[in-house]
């Protein structure tokens, strides 16, 4: 009996086994866009677990005595308005950006594979009323949606993760559904339906592997939307709450004094600018291998 990579061919399945052998880390690194990617997101990694393990400064450390100070060699990046350093708040920040968001995204990517799959295997009845659900959620604004969502359920970092990740759901769903249905007219897949194998069986063992690819970037792709979501509910005082250094909260209490000390709200900023795009970078650089 032909095993599914040989039924397959020349399928992203067999390229996907063999990554090693191609050298698929070694194309993915001679890729520019995913390696500043990476370096960056990198950064932000390192910088929440140093700041949450061993925090040179104390992000929250009060000193009225120097508030709203500009940017001098005792404070790199200056003070806010309670004399806290904004370099150690910055970094400290990532960590509950880089909690939620990764968090948000799996649920997402959960909840969207395995619709996704579903719907693409099984089409019909299952499939159209799947689809009419995703397309009636991604019709709706996803920052306004989550704002009403988080009202009603209240604020918490945990209702924050739930809120991004239902609404993340139709957009991987959408995704991987594409992915998913000229694979079920593949002949491994029929191979499988003839041995006898029952439908959660060929989606889980024989379809999925197939379609890692596009899942990897598009769960790539929901972490940048995901810390950008996070930061901004963040911004609107219904996500974490302070004094957390969370970027998108420090963004809100410090933007009285952007015209007197622009630097308290600047560089949180350029701080999330910075992750998103880092994130997006390394999306476009797995998108780029992989299709290869």
């Amino acid at each position: 009996m032909l095993s599914r990579v040989e039924l397959q061919g020349g399928a992203l399945l067999q390229d996907l086994e063999q990554a090693p052998a191609r050298g698929l880390g070694w194309r993915l690194l001679a890729t520019p866009t995913f390696t500043v990617g990476a370096l960056i997101v990198s950064f932000w990694v390192l910088a929440a677990l140093a700041t949450s393990v061993f925090p040179l400064v104390n992000p929250l450390g009060v000193d009225p005595v120097h508030t709203l100070a500009p940017p001098s060699p005792g404070h790199w990046l200056g003070t806010d308005d309670l004399g806290r350093d904004v370099l150690a708040r910055v970094l400290a920040g990532s960590a509950s950006v880089l909690s939620i968001a990764p968090a948000a995204t799996l649920l997402g990517l959960a909840g969207g594979v395995t619709l996704g799959l579903v719907s693409g295997y099984y089409r019909g009845f299952a499939d159209d009323l799947l689809m009419r659900g995703a397309d009636i959620l991604m019709s709706l604004p996803v920052v306004i949606t989550a704002v009403v969502a988080l009202a009603l359920l209240g604020s918490s970092e945990v209702n924050v993760i739930l809120v991004i990740g239902f609404l993340f759901t139709p957009f991987v769903a959408r995704t991987v559904r594409s992915a998913v249905l000229p694979e079920r007219e593949r002949e491994y897949v029929e191979a499988a339906r003839l041995r006898g194998e029952k439908g959660p069986f060929v989606m889980a063992a024989e379809i999925l592997p197939n379609v890692r690819a596009p899942i990897i970037v598009e769960a790539t792709l929901r972490l940048g939307y995901a810390a950008f979501a996070a930061s901004t509910l963040s911004f609107l005082r219904l996500g974490v709450q302070p004094p957390s250094p969370d970027w998108g909260l420090t963004i809100a209490l410090e933007q009285p004094y952007i015209q007197i000390a622009p630097w308290t709200v600047l560089f949180p900023a350029l701080a999330l600018a910075s992750l998103v795009v880092g994130v997006n970078l390394v999306a476009d650089g797995l998108s780029k291998v992989l299709a290869a």
